[in-house]
């Protein structure tokens, strides 16, 4: 805990990555002190999506400096493949929960980026427990605490994804709707004799919808072909 903390936080959680068909996803959790909250505002701490990735990085040491705790849980393709993603984030957040308890702090309220899906929901109304939670889409533009979290996860995924365009080449955002990121899934999977590599989501519909998979290659249109149409 910070010097002075009163041991009291407020918990923001949020995600990057978890649409995109390459990469892993990022879940931060990030716990202030509600009268450190104003601090952050006049900072311009606010969603990451509305910041450049130089303000992003230049936000995200403010955030360490005034946060109680920063904390994030990383998952690859290997893990998202195996289970439903919003599954994965509801457990995340109950983690991060779980583990601030542990430090010794006391959650006065919990701020959520939305989850959906019924099974997701229970696991995560069940493994908060009783601390009071707020679960808003968008909740990154309202709350100033989520936006924090989501600096933070925006920021690591930024880095991320640079690491694997290092390695892998220039495969664009990630995202389906990308040419760039159809355009090299297509490389990759259809006109490549080589094994995919491991940092595709072998379970995205974008694989399946036109009958490419990662182990089993078939003719068909291509990727290009497909997001002309779609």
């Amino acid at each position: 805990m910070r010097e002075g903390s009163s041991g009291v936080v407020v918990l923001g959680v949020d995600e990057a990555g978890r649409g995109p068909v390459i990469g892993d996803m990022f879940v931060a959790g990030v716990a202030i002190d509600p009268r450190t909250l104003q601090r952050l505002r006049e900072f311009g701490v606010r969603d990451s999506k509305e910041l450049t990735p130089s303000a992003r990085s230049r936000l995200v040491t403010t955030v360490l400096r005034y946060a109680e705790v920063v904390m994030v849980k990383r998952f690859p393709p290997s893990v998202i493949d195996k289970m439903n993603i919003n599954v994965i984030y509801a457990k995340a957040v109950v983690d991060l929960v779980n583990n601030i308890l542990r430090m010794g702090l006391r959650i006065k309220k919990i701020y959520v980026d939305a989850v959906t899906g019924r099974k997701a929901l229970a696991i995560l109304k069940e493994g908060i427990g009783e601390i009071p939670f707020v679960l808003e889409p968008k909740a990154d533009r309202k709350y100033v605490v989520v936006a924090a979290a989501s600096i933070v996860a925006k920021f690591l995924r930024d880095l991320h994804v640079s690491k694997l365009k290092e390695a892998y080449g220039d495969f664009g955002s990630g995202y389906p709707a990308d040419p760039r990121t159809i355009g090299w899934l297509e490389k990759h999977l259809i006109n490549s004799s080589a094994v995919a590599p491991s940092i595709i989501r072998r379970s995205w519909s974008t694989l399946r919808r036109f009958g490419v998979t990662v182990t089993e290659k078939k003719q068909g249109q291509g990727l290009s072909k497909w997001l002309k149409k779609s």
